[in-house]
């Protein structure tokens, strides 16, 4: 469970089911878009189109659709937040959610249609911790798992103790988060330190109305 924020997200209902009905069209491949809005609220769903080479368990934003981003600001609003869907697992990030989240100051909405009949919307903040590990001992104490051909990931979960290999990177960071890293990275083992990306995760509750 992520940690989770004080301060809710207003998403309206209208703007959720946009979201869901984008999902349960392109189902079973992840679909995507932006979202406009100020702050924590939203205004308009954009839907996007997802160019990932592999686009049943990942998902990228096309280009055209992140650069509304600057035509929204002209406006005086911001891209406030990113969707895409789960079609079979659950509205949480995986570690490719996080390796791929690279606007910190958008909110990310994952929808899951793990149940068809009950889709659940949930929103997150992934904030991203460049950090200097030493490698050879982190892959001695924990298992990671690869993600995705040639990304390599840890997720510490809050209830869990800090393998010793991460305690200096603990003041980075509060958990939840992921530790993920490319292939390239992961070459690096034995000489020395290799940079990863430290995932922080953070829910915001959903405001509908």
């Amino acid at each position: 469970m992520a940690q989770l924020s004080d301060r809710p997200v207003h998403l309206p209902i209208a703007l959720a089911e946009q979201i869901i009905r984008h999902a349960r069209e392109g189902k079973p491949e992840e679909i995507c878009g932006v979202i406009r809005g100020r702050d924590l609220a939203a205004f308009e769903v954009i839907r996007g189109k997802n160019v990932a080479e592999e686009r049943i368990e990942n998902y990228t934003v096309d280009p055209q659709t992140l650069l509304l981003q600057f035509q929204f600001e002209e406006q005086g609003d911001e891209m406030m937040g990113i969707y895409h869907s789960h079609p079979v697992s659950v509205a949480y990030p995986s570690a490719t959610d996080a390796w791929n989240a690279n606007y910190p100051d958008s909110i990310y909405f994952i929808c899951s249609l793990e149940f068809d009949d009950a889709p659940v919307i949930r929103a997150f903040r992934m904030l991203t911790h460049f950090v200097e590990l030493d490698m050879a001992a982190a892959k001695a104490q924990i298992a990671f798992y690869e993600t995705r051909p040639g990304l390599f990931a840890y997720y510490q979960e809050t209830k869990l103790a800090l393998p010793e290999a991460l305690q200096s990177v603990a003041a980075a960071a509060s958990t939840p988060f992921y530790l993920v890293f490319t292939e390239d990275a992961e070459k690096l083992f034995g000489d020395g330190d290799a940079d990863v990306r430290l995932v922080e995760l953070i829910e915001h509750t959903i405001q509908t109305e």
